[in-house]
């Protein structure tokens, strides 16, 4: 199977994303500075068979209870049509000056979908603007964004998203490498190799998509974590079928990543 970045992706998926940013318009109307891609699909390591779409939606003002239920209701229709889209909708003046975790004005993911089915069902959707709520997941998402992100509409990437401090970014990379971490058994694809890019970034500084990262640990980490990396990325890429991973060398792999990060940590502090 290929893997794809946006500028040769599946019509499928390409329009999909239009659709919805069509939509989304019709929504928003003027309140939309603009709609942008990152992850896999910016970073052009897209799988149409496990693979999210990621977006970030800015906005000029936080949005009404009423069009925030509008659009989950859009989501509803829009993701899984066919690949799920993972968004987080920001408003534009309080991104500036940064803040670590930063505020978010919705999110929506597969996850949530029964959530959110239920809260527009019991009238908890009405309670949706009572707080503020912050992601220190943003910080990351910026980062990738200003790095190599994808303009979908609206304003250039370089004006509307402000720098994120190295920092904040390495911050929100560890706090997901811990929670991979303890869903390992659950989903050790995911921890494999985002535990290599998060390795690399400490190490060098490069922010990479996961099957750059797993590449990297290949060619880079000790030959004994190989067989492991080689079979994450394989199924990754869909040219291998998803079978359980050796668990003495899986714990193993984890031990040595959870030691170098732990060791760069401190050499950064």
């Amino acid at each position: 199977m290929s893997l794809y970045g946006w500028a040769d992706c599946p019509h499928s998926v390409r329009t999909q994303i239009n659709t919805f940013i069509d939509d989304l318009q019709v929504i928003l109307k003027y309140n939309l500075p603009g709609i942008y891609l990152h992850g896999s699909l910016a970073m052009g390591c897209f799988n149409s068979d496990r693979s999210d779409i990621d977006l970030l939606v800015v906005t000029a003002r936080g949005m009404s209870i009423e069009t925030k239920r509008r659009v989950i209701q859009l989501l509803f229709y829009a993701s899984m049509a066919p690949s799920p889209i993972e968004i987080s909708f920001l408003v534009e003046q309080q991104m500036h000056p940064f803040q670590h975790p930063l505020p978010f004005d919705l999110h929506y993911g597969e996850s949530h979908r029964e959530q959110y089915r239920q809260a527009l069902i019991n009238g908890e959707w009405m309670r949706w603007n009572d707080e503020t709520k912050r992601d220190i997941d943003l910080a990351a998402h910026l980062t990738v964004t200003l790095a190599r992100g994808v303009c979908l509409f609206g304003k250039p990437i370089n004006e509307v998203f402000p720098a994120v401090l190295a920092q904040y970014y390495a911050a929100s990379i560890v706090d997901d490498f811990q929670w991979g971490r303890n869903r390992m058994v659950d989903n050790p694809l995911y921890f494999i190799l985002n535990a290599c890019r998060v390795y690399a970034y400490l190490l060098d500084g490069s922010i990479f998509s996961k099957d750059e990262g797993g590449s990297w640990g290949l060619l880079t980490l000790p030959g004994a974590y190989h067989s492991v990396i080689a079979q994450a990325l394989e199924i990754y890429r869909g040219s291998r079928k998803d079978e359980p991973f050796d668990a003495a060398v899986l714990d193993l792999f984890a031990t040595y990543m959870d030691e170098q990060v732990r060791n760069l940590l401190v050499t950064k502090s």
